[in-house]
This record gives C-alpha cells, sequence and structure tokens, in this order.
C-alpha cells in the first residue's frame, strides 16, 4: 500500500463521493456480517457450557476452532484474490461462511460442531484480503486509514448488535436457532455485493468522471505484475511484514482472548441471565466503536507517523487487563477496567493497515496482507484456547484472563521498535529534502 508523498490531499470539487457511500458501505456491511459469524459463539458459550456439559477448556476448543479454517485459507487468500479478482472472492466467501454459520445450529455433536467451525474458518479466510485490494484500488493513501478504520468498526459494532440480539435469541428460541437466523445475512450481502461492486473504479458507471479521474490519478495499478514471482518473493522474505505478523499474532491473542471470553467472564462477575450479559458485554464495545472512529482521523491527519496510534492503545489495553485482575472490585470497576481494555483492543485498528502495509508495492498488498494475517490470526486459535487452559475449574477472572494483559504489552512494545526503527533507518539514509516514511 504505498503512500503518496503529499503534505496535503489534493482537492475534491465537483467529484462524486461513491467509493464512501457505496463501496465502503458495502466493505463495511461484508466485514460486518463475517465478524457476526465469527463471533456469535461467544454469547453462546454459557448457554452451550451449561446445555452441552462443556467443560472450560472444550469449550475454549470450541472457541479456537474457527480459527483452524481460518489461518489456512488464510495461507493461500493472498494468492486466490489476487489472481481470482477481489470481488468474486468476496461472494464466495460470504455463501461459504453464511451457510457454515447457519449449519452450527444444525449440529447434534461436539464433532459436527468442530467441522462447521473450520469450515466458517475457511470460507472467512479470503474477506479481509479482499477487502484490502478494494483499498488500493479505490481511496488513496490519505483515504486508507479512515476506510480502514469504517471497515474495522465492524469489529465492535458487531458485538453491539449481536450480544443484545444473541442474548435475546437465545433466550426466546434457543442458541441453536440464534446460528442459524444469523447465517442468513451473508447470502443476502453475497447477492448485493455481486450487483453492486465493481472490481474497478474504471468499470463503476456511477463514478462522476472527476471521481474516477481523482481515484484513478492516486492509487495504484493492483492488476500490474500480479503474476510475477518476484512480487510474491518480495513479501515472503521482507523481515519487517513477518515481524509486523508477530505484532498481530500477540496483539490478536489478546483480542480473542477477550472478545470470546468477555460474555462468560461478565456472566460470572454479575450472576445475570443470558439477555442481561449480552446488554452488559455490548457496553465496553461502544466506547471501543467511539475509540476506532477517533483513532483512524487523527492518524490520517499525522500520516507521517502512525506508530504512536497502533501501539498506544495496545498497551493501555495491556495495563486495563492487568489492573482488572490485580485491582479487581465489584461489577462497577470490572466494567471501567474491561472497558479501557475493549477501546485500546480495538482502537489500533483504523491505523493499522496503513501503517503494516507502509511502503508495499500495490501489486503485493493482497499477499502482504495474506501474510500477516496467516501469521495474526493465529492468536485466535491461542486466545481462547490459552484463557481456557489456565483457568481450569477456577472463574475465568481468576484465572488465565489478566494473561492477556501482559501479552498485549509485549505487542506494543515490539510494534513502537519496529515502527521507530524503521521511520529513524530511513530517515538516516534520505536526503534531508526528501519527505519522511510514513509509519
Amino acid at each position: 500500500m504505498a503512500i503518496a508523498k503529499l503534505t496535503n490531499p489534493p482537492p475534491t470539487s465537483g467529484a462524486s463521493n461513491i467509493r464512501w457511500s457505496k463501496v465502503g458501505l458495502m466493505l463495511f456491511i461484508t466485514y460486518l456480517v463475517a465478524y457476526i459469524d465469527r463471533t456469535n459463539m461467544a454469547i453462546a458459550a454459557p448457554s452451550m457450557i451449561k446445555e452441552l456439559g462443556l467443560t472450560s477448556s472444550e469449550m475454549g476448543l470450541l472457541l479456537s476452532a474457527f480459527f483452524g479454517g481460518y489461518v489456512f485459507s488464510l495461507a493461500f487468500a493472498g494468492i486466490v484474490v489476487t489472481r481470482f479478482g477481489a470481488k468474486r472472492s468476496m461472494v464466495l466467501a460470504l455463501i461459504v461462511f453464511g451457510l457454515a454459520s447457519a449449519s452450527t445450529g444444525l449440529t447434534e455433536d461436539f464433532a459436527q460442531l468442530i467441522a462447521v467451525r473450520l469450515l466458517l474458518g475457511l470460507g472467512e479466510g479470503f474477506v479481509f484480503p479482499a477487502i484490502t485490494i478494494f483499498f488500493v484500488k479505490w481511496f488513496p493513501a490519505w483515504e486508507r486509514g479512515r476506510i480502514s478504520g469504517l471497515c474495522l468498526l465492524a469489529i465492535p459494532i458487531s458485538a453491539l448488535i449481536m450480544a443484545p440480539m444473541g442474548g435475546w435469541l437465545i433466550g426466546s428460541l434457543g442458541y441453536k436457532e440464534m446460528f442459524v437466523i444469523q447465517g442468513i445475512p451473508p447470502l443476502i450481502i453475497a447477492v448485493l455485493v455481486a450487483i453492486m461492486l465493481k472490481e474497478s473504479p474504471v468499470h463503476d458507471a456511477s463514478l462522476n468522471e472527476k471521481e474516477r479521474d481523482y481515484i484513478s490519478a492516486h492509487t495504484e495499478d493492483t492488476t500490474a505484475d500480479t503474476h510475477d514471482k518476484g512480487a510474491i518473493r518480495g513479501v515472503y522474505f521482507n523481515l519487517r511484514i513477518w515481524l509486523i505478523g508477530l505484532v498481530y499474532l500477540l496483539w490478536m491473542t489478546g483480542l480473542y482472548g477477550f472478545n470470546q471470553w468477555l460474555p462468560t467472564l461478565l456472566s460470572e462477575a454479575s450472576g445475570s441471565g443470558i439477555e442481561a450479559v449480552g446488554l452488559l458485554t455490548a457496553i465496553p464495545f461502544v466506547f471501543a466503536a467511539i475509540g476506532m472512529v477517533f483513532a483512524a482521523s487523527a492518524s490520517d491527519k499525522a500520516r507521517s507517523n502512525r506508530t504512536p496510534y497502533v501501539v498506544l492503545p495496545i498497551f493501555i489495553a495491556g495495563i486495563a487487563l492487568l489492573l482488572q485482575h490485580f485491582i479487581g472490585g465489584g461489577i462497577t470497576a470490572q466494567i471501567v477496567f474491561l472497558i479501557i481494555a475493549g477501546v485500546g483492543i480495538h482502537a489500533a485498528f483504523g491505523p493499522w493497515w496503513p501503517w503494516a502495509l507502509n511502503e508495499v508495492p500495490a501489486n503485493q498488498t493482497g499477499y502482504a496482507s495474506s501474510l500477516v494475517l496467516t501469521i495474526g490470526n493465529f492468536g485466535g486459535v491461542i486466545g481462547p484456547l490459552l484463557v481456557g487452559f489456565l483457568s481450569g475449574g477456577k472463574s475465568i477472572a481468576q484465572g488465565g484472563f489478566y494473561v492477556l494483559g501482559y501479552i498485549l504489552i509485549v505487542a506494543a512494545i515490539l510494534g513502537c521498535v519496529i515502527g521507530y526503527y524503521n521511520r529513524f533507518h530511513k530517515l538516516s539514509t534520505k536526503h534531508p529534502g526528501l519527505s519522511s516514511p510514513q509509519n
């Protein structure tokens, strides 16, 4: 995602705004339904533990099963979405994971649950690499923090929708019925994406000429040399991308451990029913959504150095989880610490991809995002399993939840080292008159 060397964005007077009102909106909705189906088992976990007689370790395995398929498909997603096309890959992914999500409610035993969650992960693995290609084709560099933030705003908003709605559906109908109902929207969105989205702004008749020219002048050609083996080598032999993948791994370990076990933690702390737990679970994500909007906008304004907007929120989240464990307190104090942690964990998403893909050539974007996602989403396997394993027979609050705080702090420190080493190394090797690199 090469960043243009511009101090201020050029004017867009007279240009339409289709890239935001249609493309940006559809990308957001796609990732929203993907994330709801990815995480809805978290709100069902207390009911499933009770009805199926699962241990915390078994539930941790079930929560992690999605990521087995997800990481496997991510390993090939960069090649698939680059060669097959971002739009077609996205439509196919929506159909596969929508059917898999609905099938979760039709399972009869633990083995079947594991199987459909693996299939769900296989389908979802193609979604975000396809989205990053849309970023590069449709949005200039100075808009990518905001478009990334808009799409990833789906993470906290999915919780705001899924937690209360899931709690209500489970309380009214049952957890199986919840999975079936929430598997339907991706199938509808697949049809809308197929009809509404175009692979490139060149082929979209709804744009006026000024917006089409504006996009073409300030974005890169992702079709050039996509089959070139050098593009793949340029990614897989890039140490910086592997280190960024390691940061993402640590961060995602914290995020998925937090998100997947949060309803169970709140259920233990409050002693409330599933509907109340659904509402309590939504509270940290309200503030997380606000934090994401702020960080995405602020990072675009300070795009010459996005590093603080990535590492500082993650560091604060780690501290909050440690304080939540060691200081403790009643349910109110617990929720305050969890709100701070939720804001920090999620706020970094807006600036993350512009930061992570900085100076990656356009034709390597799909490969680079796929590699980072592949490495990082092992955290989705590790986080829920780690919390479940360390908790053992104890409550989640007394068990391994706080360990996520240490992991997030390490992620923030490593990200800071990578960002500032790259920045100062580039500054020291460039002529003072040239523009500084954008981290």
